[in-house]
């Protein structure tokens, strides 16, 4: 089952699970709708899943792990954007975000894969918005973060940006994800891969 969280900054949080197993994706401002949500479930949380450390997909990370001591997954290359408030833009805000746990931290590349229920959800890099976004393919349905949206792609005038890299990244969504495959990206409405080979512009043909 997938719960999609509207939070500030129109950013989507997504709340995965098989039975009572859960795990969080990129908790945004609506901490209370967020755990209201798990409550109500009698979810147990295996731990949150961050595809980049951008301060609006972070926003109640500190809250979500002090409640459940959940491990925080992150690709290696984005670790640094939990500590530091220029690279995860929050400095341009009243309230800049440091994780205060650095212990519950565990890095991951595509490599690794996350269980959940029989299967796994995969990790596929895919640097561009930031320098370690990645996406996280679960059965049929992929969380885009801010790589993928419905008809364009995530910004890249943004520290560690490359406007290169997210294009190819996001031809490789498209070229290796079957197109019935459900996009979930980090603001916005749903898609699938389909849609995007016919109408996102930023998608070679």
């Amino acid at each position: 089952m997938i719960k999609s969280i509207l939070n500030d900054f129109t950013e989507n949080t997504y709340i995965i699970n098989e039975k009572r197993d859960c795990f969080i994706i990129d908790p945004g401002t609506n901490f209370e709708e967020i755990t209201a949500y798990i409550t109500k479930k009698d979810f147990i949380v295996l731990g949150v899943l961050l595809t980049h450390g951008h301060f609006d997909h972070i926003y109640s990370l500190n809250d979500i792990v002090k409640k459940y001591q959940a491990p925080v997954y992150i690709h290696e290359n984005e670790r640094d954007f939990l500590f530091d408030p220029n690279l995860n833009l929050s400095s341009m805000t009243h309230n800049k975000f440091i994780l205060k746990d650095k212990q519950i931290v565990s890095t991951v590349t595509s490599k690794d894969k996350i269980k959940l229920g029989m299967e796994s959800i995969k990790i596929i890099e895919t640097p561009g918005h930031t320098r370690g976004g990645v996406c996280y393919h679960y059965k049929n349905a992929l969380f885009s973060g801010d790589t993928l949206f419905k008809g364009t792609i995530g910004r890249y005038d943004l520290p560690t940006a490359n406007k290169t890299h997210i294009e190819r990244s996001v031809n490789m969504l498209v070229t290796k994800l079957r197109d019935n495959t459900i996009v979930y990206p980090g603001h916005g409405h749903f898609t699938t891969i389909l849609n995007e080979k016919l109408d996102n512009p930023f998608v070679k043909r």
